[in-house]
Order: structure tokens, then sequence, then C-alpha cells
């Protein structure tokens, strides 16, 4: 009897189990089907690009390198501007998938530190599904980095705890914006892939940190990318709006005494005012903005992001889009007032990524065009500028020894302020200059009034031959070449 019932309950036990296990299949089905779709939806970028220098600009060389991204909405694959600078060729490729596919960068900013790729063919998609961007994660949250690092070929997980939120300089571009800092390993490669919580896409793989402290990363927020997305979404990028004008902070109760503060107001201080922008109009120096878009201003220059946690209010500036209005609270004279900034400006940027350099050589000389940048100006020192209209500056980069420029072999790099006694404003400026003089020297001038002095008979004689002797293929870039067009249909 005892072994009878014995063979009955386990009889029933295993009917049970077996029961219980096929009614817990969907449900297992779906815990695993989340990884699936992750695992498909994070792919593996193989980048050719150039690496290009302003000092031989006719030489381009090529190398390659990867790295990681994830798709999202509308068949669009997120990655870092890092990752596919200055690219010549770019494609794409799955886990577990011999098939690449060839890709193209469809918008980037440098500034963020983001890009967004296109399939060329769409089926690539067929087994994949867009990833869910997510919040703002919470301090001490777990967090999970994928992505395919150096050192192997398969999808790549590691884990680890989110451990700061701050407003922190991009590695890429140098600027500050918001940024999380996690715990777990990221190496090269990683770049580009995503940090997920609770299944949804917390922030973008950035960078690691440049101390000697080990796995530590940082991470692109999706507030961030969200403000990306919503930039593009009219098919061009914008960038971000200038916020025109210099502050700081007012930690000195002097400085408040000063200004006019109340016990109970807090703020920085406007130093300077750029010339030239919408915030000349309604700022002034000495005012103090005390608080950005309804949020009160610390005396730090921080404000709350959330109930426990600050970062530097101009956080709130990043947010906006060109063209948008930026609400300022006031103190000027010790008077509350309430400001609408028009932020009508991009920001300047003197990126040389994805751009061909601008330069001719001429007499063994190297000039070599970039972007003027400003810079913030106060309305007298504008006033006060010769060259108010530069657009570009021109450098001597180097010196291809030569007969003809004895003397200046060992010249340093040079800023040219002017050719044969007079200004220019643009590199095509400069160029025409160059080819239109009839005198027997061309003279440069540096703006601390040394003199170059290029025998033009002699250059123009020698130039072929330096060429040749240096292996120089293209004496000027493609955007000079064109110029050459239009002054010929002039001459005609």
């Amino acid at each position: 009897m005892p072994i009878l019932f014995n063979t009955l309950r386990r009889t029933s036990f295993y009917w049970l189990t077996s029961l219980f296990l096929l009614l817990s299949l969907p449900a297992l089905a779906d815990e695993i089907a989340p990884q699936d779709t992750l695992e498909n939806s994070i792919v593996k970028i193989y980048v050719t690009s150039k690496s290009q220098n302003s000092y031989s600009p006719w030489n381009a060389d090529s190398f390659a390198s990867s790295g990681s991204g994830f798709i999202i909405a509308d068949n669009r694959i997120l990655t870092n501007a890092h990752v596919v600078a200055d690219h010549i060729f770019v494609e794409i490729q799955r886990d577990g998938t011999p098939k690449r596919y060839q890709a193209k960068v469809e918008f980037v900013s440098h500034e963020m530190d983001i890009a967004v790729l296109k399939v060329k063919d769409e089926t690539f998609f067929a087994k994949s599904k867009p990833l869910a961007l997510g919040e703002l994660p919470d301090i001490h949250q777990e967090i999970m980095v994928h992505g395919f690092p150096i050192g192997g070929d398969t999808l790549s997980t590691t884990r680890g705890i989110v451990s700061r939120i701050e407003y922190m300089p991009y590695v890429h571009s140098g600027l500050s914006y918001q940024s999380i800092q996690i715990d777990a390993a990221i190496n090269p490669g990683n770049s580009g892939g995503p940090a997920i919580i609770n299944g949804k896409v917390a922030g973008m793989v950035m960078q690691k940190s440049g101390e000697s402290a080990e796995n530590i990363g940082y991470i692109i927020p999706t507030v961030m990318i969200n403000r990306f997305l919503a930039d593009i979404a009219d098919g061009k990028y914008d960038s971000f709006p200038a916020f025109s004008m210099e502050t700081q902070n007012l930690l000195s109760p002097s400085l408040k005494q000063k200004y006019q503060l109340k016990e109970d107001q807090s703020g920085v201080l406007i130093s300077k005012v750029c010339a030239n922008t919408a915030a000349e109009k309604v700022l002034k120096e000495n005012d103090v903005i005390t608080h950005i878009d309804g949020k009160k201003i610390d005396d730090d220059g921080t404000t709350a992001l959330t109930a426990r946690k600050t970062i530097n209010f101009r956080h709130y500036l990043d947010l906006h889009q060109v063209g948008d209005t930026l609400n300022l609270d006031i103190v000027r004279d010790g008077k509350p007032q309430q400001i609408k900034l028009p932020l009508d400006k991009a920001v300047e940027n003197t990126y040389t990524y994805d751009k061909e350099p601008r330069y001719v050589i001429y007499g063994g000389f190297v000039f070599v065009a970039t972007e003027a940048y400003d810079g913030c100006q106060t309305r007298e020192d504008y006033d006060e500028r010769k060259d108010k209209e530069k657009k570009d500056d021109v450098s001597v980069t180097q010196v291809l020894a030569a007969s003809g420029n004895l003397g200046f072999h060992d010249l340093p790099s040079l800023s040219v302020e002017k050719i044969n006694g007079e200004r220019f404003n643009t590199f095509e400026e400069f160029y025409q200059r160059l080819r239109a003089t009839t005198d027997p020297f061309v003279i440069l001038e540096d703006y601390a009034g040394y003199e170059v002095a290029i025998d033009r008979q002699l250059a123009d004689s020698e130039h072929t031959e330096i060429l040749e002797q240096y292996s120089i293929h293209k004496d000027r870039s493609k955007e000079v070449s064109g110029w050459d067009q239009t002054l010929a249909q002039r001459s005609q």
C-alpha cells in the first residue's frame, strides 16, 4: 500500500510539473523575446575614414575602424558622430550574420556626438524592432551596456550602475552638455551602443573616463538624443541656439549686495553681452539672471534637474531649438523684470570634421583657409575692429623649400592679414588677388607686420618642378579649382 501511494504521488507530481511548464511557456517566451529583439536591434558599424591635415592638405590617408549602433524608429540607426567622422564608406552588420549592408550618414551633430544612419537595403530591418527611448534614470539604478568592443566580433554586454548625472564636456566637441556617468566597462568599439534600463534605452555610449579610474564611462542621455531628433525632424540640422553673453557665479555676498539682490534672490551676473545679437537688444551688462524658463538659478549657476539633483542652468537653454524664445527673469538696478530672448542664432563652431581642406600652393608656400571665429565681443570692441566682415582666416602652414623662397624655409605657421597691403575677407578674395596681381612681388603681412616676399616670376617658373619634387598631385583644393573656372569665364 505505501509503495502504491508513493507511485501515485510521484506520478501526480510529474504530471503537475509538466502542466505547469506547458502553461509557463508563453511567459518564458515573453521573457526571452526582448533579448532576441535586443540582439537583432544592435549593430556593428564598419567605417573607412580619411585622415587629412593642414600641414600637407593634399594628402589623405585612409584607415578602418568600427563602432556600435542601435535601431530606432523609422528604420534609422543611431551612433556617435565620432564613429563616422570623416567617413568614406560605412557598413552595418548584425550580430551572428556575416553579411554587411552599406549605409549612409543622414544627419550628424558633432556638438552632441550623435549621428543618424540610413541603410540602403531596407530588408536589413526585416528581423529587427526599433528600441524605445526611456527617461532619465535615477542614481544607483542598474544599467546594461551593449556593443561591439574590440577584442571580438560578437555582441558584448556589461553591467553597471548609474553613478552621476552632470553637466560636462563631450570629448568629441569639447562642448558641455548633460551626461550620465556609469561604472560599466566601456572600451573602444563600444561607442554608439545603447545603455539599457528596464528594456528601454537610457542613453548612448559616448566615452570612457580620461582619468586613471577603472570602469568609468559616460553615456549621452535620451533627453539630448530626443532634442537632436526634434532638430532634424524638418530635414536639416540647425545646431544649438547661441547664448550670446558671458556670465559669472554670484557666490560672493559682497557682489550680491553690490547688485542689489535681496536675501531670497540668487542667480548669475551677466559680465558681457555679445555685439550684433538678439541679446544685445534686451539685456545689459550687470543684469542678474535669476530664473530660466521659470526655474530658479542658484548662486553657483545651477538649477533643479530633479527633486534632489541640480544641473548647470545652461542645460535648459540646450533643450531649446534655434528659433525658440527663452524666458528669463532678471534683476536690473535692483528691480525685477521678465525678458523674452529670441534664440535666432546658431552657435558657431570651428569643426573640421567631414570637410575637405581648402588650400592652394604658390611659390612653395602652402596657404590653408579656415573659417574665422569671432567669439563674444562687446559693442565697444566690435566697433573698433577693422575686419568686421572677415569670414576666412588664411595661414601659411609650411614652406616647400625651393630657390624662390630662400630665407623662409624655417618659417613657422604664419597668419596672413594682408596681401600686397590690402586686407581680405574671404579665401576666394585672397586667391583672386594672388592670381590677379601684376606686381613683381607678392607681399604677405601678418598681424604683427612681419613680411614675406614672393618673387612672382620665379614662383611661376618653378611651380611644376616644386610639385614634382614633393610628389604633390594637386596644388589646390576642389573649391579653388572652381574659382579658376569662374575667372577664366570672366576673362573671355
